[in-house]
């Protein structure tokens, strides 16, 4: 048995138009810009030093967003995804690192993995903890 339904064509019309409207107006998801910061960028005090990374993802039309860290010794995060409505979204990470008795430099960059591919620049920072830390090299006061 087969059911039919009848939907009067002036109805049709109106569903037609306005589904070929809503796809002329949809724009394709796109990532326009990527930012990252490290916070400290000088870090100074005990050991291990936490440098906390904010990473913010524009985006002027709503988009499903897959990114990853990627640290300068080589370690990268697992892909993770955020839904942008349209503006920007914020995303962190923490690095926990440093040796007593050296200073330790690095970068981590936020990297979009779509829509598009897309790179922050790299944020860089440097750690001067435990006895280090009393012989910083760039004259930095805790907390700079």
């Amino acid at each position: 048995m087969k059911l039919q339904i009848a939907v009067p064509a002036p109805a049709m019309a109106v569903a037609f138009a306005t589904l070929v409207a809503g796809a002329a107006q949809a724009q394709p998801a796109s990532v326009d810009n990527v930012v990252a910061v490290a916070k400290p960028v000088h870090y100074t005090g005990p050991c291990p030093g936490v440098i906390q990374f904010v990473g913010t993802i524009f985006s002027a039309s709503p988009a499903t967003v897959s990114y990853r860290w990627e640290r300068s010794d080589g370690v990268t995060s697992e892909p993770r995804t955020v839904f942008v409505s349209g503006g920007s979204k914020t995303v962190e990470t923490t690095w926990r690192l440093g040796t007593p008795t050296k200073v330790v430099r690095g970068s981590q960059r936020l990297r979009v993995l779509s829509p598009g591919d897309t790179y922050s620049t790299e944020a860089s920072f440097a750690v001067a903890c435990g006895a280090a830390a009393n012989h910083v090299p760039w004259g930095l006061r805790p907390g700079d």
